[in-house]
């Protein structure tokens, strides 16, 4: 069993970067179709740490997620994620438009 965890991304204009609790990083792509968001996002954690999930990952560690996911994925309902195997369940925010 994790904990908690926060953090901030971007996603617009076909692009996905972040950064969140543990110095976790993300960047990826993505394209809008039929409604959905279908990307990827590769996660590194260059200062190791422990994931919101409860593993312990090691400094310069990497991995990548697939993406698809509604469009509309700004809803503030948590939404469950697969990470490494454990699912994590997330909230997302929509905070504005650029």
């Amino acid at each position: 069993m994790g904990g908690a965890g926060g953090g901030t991304v971007y996603v617009g204009n076909g692009k996905i970067v972040g950064v969140g609790a543990e110095n976790l990083r993300c960047s990826g792509t993505y394209i809008e179709q039929g409604g959905r968001i279908k990307g990827t996002v590769n996660l590194y954690a260059p200062t190791g740490g422990t994931l919101v999930t409860g593993a312990q990952v090691p400094a310069d560690f990497r991995w990548s997620l697939t993406l698809d996911r509604p469009a509309n994925f700004s809803d503030g309902k948590p939404q469950a994620l697969m990470v490494e195997g454990r699912p994590i369940h997330i909230v997302r925010e929509k905070i504005g438009d650029i």
